[in-house]
């Protein structure tokens, strides 16, 4: 029940009702006091440490038995839930509209590019499985299919030769209709893999939108601290 992808499930429901908590209520005073700026660098920390997955796998290039890619999620839904409460529903300035703005994409791309991603991956595993059991199973029955018609030939008259059995057309209707659904397969497995290539450049959408994300937040900490802290004597 308690496991990390039941857990980024009800992290995401938390995120979606705290961005539709807009709707409902606002407080221009919470982002600037001591509480706000408490839950706002929590949860800048939180977006930051989901920087550890990619440096894991582009730059130190190491795969654990876990997999990181739930943590990283994880990290995301937190560090962005805790931005929105950080900002109680009131956004005043650009950067804060556009910080918003940037998570909630960051969020949404990171969800698309997670969730479809792993199931057109999915799907173009089990049809490389399928092709390769179907191909094989072709070959055995073709040499099969050969080594009867070998021995059934031989010293068979020219005449006896020229009308083929009943069981060599069966058998070559059979293998007719294997070789048709391997074609299929291999139609759908170009397909999916064109579509695994377009996810692959969604997520690099996802990408730049968290560059921009980060750069946002950047700024938002240099004007916090150029205009000073409110909650401070």
């Amino acid at each position: 029940m308690w496991g990390e992808k039941n857990i980024n499930a009800y992290l995401a429901v938390f995120f979606t009702l705290l961005v539709l908590g807009f709707l409902f209520h606002q407080d221009p005073g919470f982002a600037g006091s001591l509480p706000g700026h408490i839950l706002g660098i929590i949860g800048a920390i939180f977006i930051l440490m989901t920087l550890i997955y990619p440096f894991r796998k582009r730059i130190l290039k190491k795969k654990g038995k876990q997999n990181p890619l739930d943590t990283h999620i994880t990290y995301g839904f937190v560090g962005a839930s805790l931005a929105v409460i950080h900002s109680a529903h009131k956004l005043e300035s650009t950067i804060g509209i556009l910080i918003f703005l940037s998570i909630v994409l960051v969020v949404l791309s990171g969800i698309v590019g997670r969730y479809l991603f792993r199931k057109v991956n999915k799907s173009v595993k089990e049809q490389q499985r399928d092709y390769n059991l179907l191909k094989s199973r072709i070959e055995h029955q073709k040499k099969e299919m050969r080594a009867v018609w070998q021995s059934e030939t031989t010293g068979d008259s020219t005449e006896e030769a020229t009308e083929a059995p009943q069981h060599w057309i069966e058998d070559w209707g059979r293998l007719f209709e294997e070789m048709r659904a391997l074609a299929e397969i291999e139609y759908n497995m170009r397909f999916f893999d064109r579509l695994k290539n377009l996810f692959t450049r969604w997520m690099r959408v996802h990408h730049l939108i968290t560059i921009v994300l980060f750069a946002m937040m950047i700024v938002h900490v240099m004007t916090t601290l150029y205009y000073g802290l409110r909650w401070l004597p």
